[in-house]
């Protein structure tokens, strides 16, 4: 019986890769090696055939996402990595050129999602690569298949973008007052407010970050709001002039 959609691996017919269903009923796990197809022979069910299918693949060392049943490869499967496209000058994959930085870029659901602009390629490229992981992409993506990760800390970003204020999230309005706005996903935006100083505005960005659960290196003042000389603490309350 062919595969629900729900739980279905391939978008063949029989919803797993490599196997077809032949005239006569049968189920046939074919392969391509160099250019041709290769066959394992019939089965009674698709999924016999699968399992006939996934033997040769793990030998020829295919990614996980690619096989029927990932979970059952040999403890210390390695998939070969996939080569870079002939149009890649960089050497990284997910890496790309911009003036004298680079960029780290990956396709996620359809859509293109930046990681942020690096003084080295190889900086983008360990960003590139933490964002396959949680993605929960094939491991064939990965320029360095052997460096370990620690998604649970973010690395800090040199180049964070900030506006012209100064501060991020922060803008100067034409009445000389700031405004704070922050990211709600999908290409949209959210105002904060409006206040008085950068200052104000930037620490009502930060207050909005952390309760969205933004990492503590995208604040203003990850390290805590620092002391300036033209402040004052009047009341247990500061002010800045």
């Amino acid at each position: 019986m062919p595969k629900s959609k729900r739980n279905r691996r391939s978008k063949s017919k029989c919803g797993y890769f490599g196997v077809d269903k032949v005239p006569s009923g049968k189920f046939r796990a074919t392969i391509r090696i160099n250019g041709k197809n290769k066959y394992f022979g019939l089965h009674d069910t698709a999924k016999q055939a699968a399992k006939a299918y996934d033997k040769e693949a793990i030998k020829l060392r295919v990614p996980f996402s690619k096989l029927n049943f990932p979970k059952k490869a040999p403890i210390g499967y390695t998939p070969i990595q996939q080569t870079l496209l002939s149009r890649n000058t960089v050497g990284y994959r997910g890496v790309y050129k911009f003036r004298k930085k680079f960029k780290a870029q990956i396709r996620i659901g359809g859509k293109q999602q930046n990681m942020g602009t690096y003084d080295t390629a190889k900086e983008a490229a360990v960003a590139f690569d933490r964002a396959v992981l949680k993605a929960n992409k094939s491991t064939t993506l990965l320029n360095f298949p052997d460096m370990v990760h620690n998604l649970d800390i973010e690395p800090k970003n040199k180049n964070i973008k900030r506006s012209l204020s100064g501060y991020k999230g922060v803008r100067k309005v034409k009445n000389g007052k700031f405004v704070a706005r922050i990211s709600t996903g999908n290409g949209k935006s959210a105002t904060i407010g409006t206040f008085d100083t950068t200052i104000q505005a930037a620490l009502a960005y930060d207050q909005a970050a952390i309760k969205k659960g933004n990492k503590s290196h995208t604040l203003n003042f990850p390290d805590g709001l620092p002391i300036k000389q033209e402040s004052y603490i009047e009341d247990g309350t500061a002010f800045w002039v």
